[in-house]
């Protein structure tokens, strides 16, 4: 499953030395950026296990290892840290998806729109919990859908139905309607994420490695541009017998 608005919750600023206490004020940058990331890192556990209105944020600050009141210091509030958690795990990665398309032949629409799609995948694979804690605000609606579409769906979704708009005009691809291309093709991409815990029942598959996630969306890709091709070879036919 782009850059982020103005509309992320900002940090609140940090209070006055005389109201600040020890457990919100780290000793230092290493224990401060230590403490945010395990935040960061406890809450994806939890709000994946929990969803957003289960999840605790004094569980997620015993998870981290920290006092409570260090994540309402970084994060201001669940939401905000909920925030953190979506931004933590997709922000570099699908700015990644852009730049890996902008650096290709622009002449070649095709193979920028499956490096779109491949870096697309990786950023999925290497993150499971996020992806399914997206899932789950996909799958319930609200407030949290609408800033995930605002933040990251929907740039990140323009920019793929402009590159099958240009593969639709060079008939590279078959016309299906961009709404169903873009959305086909983003979630048979990341089927694999939506059944990480069938997967390790059936087959005692855990996460995979860079390498493994890099090799699945080129799997993917494969499937997906062959089945999609406008042009494909003939199929060699079985001579009948005389």
């Amino acid at each position: 499953m782009p850059p982020v608005d103005s509309r992320r919750t900002k940090t609140p600023a940090p209070k006055r030395a005389t109201e600040t206490s020890a457990a919100t004020t780290p000793t230092s940058p290493a224990v401060e950026v230590s403490g945010r990331q395990r935040l960061i890192e406890a809450a994806e556990c939890e709000f994946t296990q929990k969803g957003f209105d289960g999840a605790s944020v004094l569980s997620i600050a015993n998870r981290a290892g920290v006092k409570q009141p260090l994540l309402n210091y970084h994060f201001g509030s669940k939401e905000g840290l909920w925030r953190a958690v979506v931004e933590n795990a997709y922000a570099g990665s699908l700015a990644a998806s852009r730049q890996a398309a902008d650096a290709l032949d622009r002449s070649d629409p095709l193979a920028r729109l499956q490096a779109a799609l491949r870096a697309f995948a990786v950023s999925n694979i290497l993150h499971p919990a996020a992806h399914s804690l997206v899932l789950m605000e996909v799958a319930q609606d609200g407030p949290r859908l609408d800033w995930l579409v605002d933040n990251y769906m929907k740039p990140f979704h323009e920019k793929l139905d402009a590159l099958i708009a240009e593969c639709h005009a060079a008939e590279l691809l078959k016309p299906y309607p961009a709404e169903h291309a873009s959305v086909m093709m983003t979630a048979m991409l990341t089927a694999v994420q939506s059944a990480t815990h069938l997967l390790k029942r059936l087959y005692g598959v855990g996460p995979m490695t860079p390498a493994q996630a890099d090799q699945h969306a080129e799997q993917v890709i494969d499937v997906l541009m062959h089945g999609m091709a406008a042009h494909r070879p003939g199929r060699r036919r079985t001579a009948k017998p005389g």
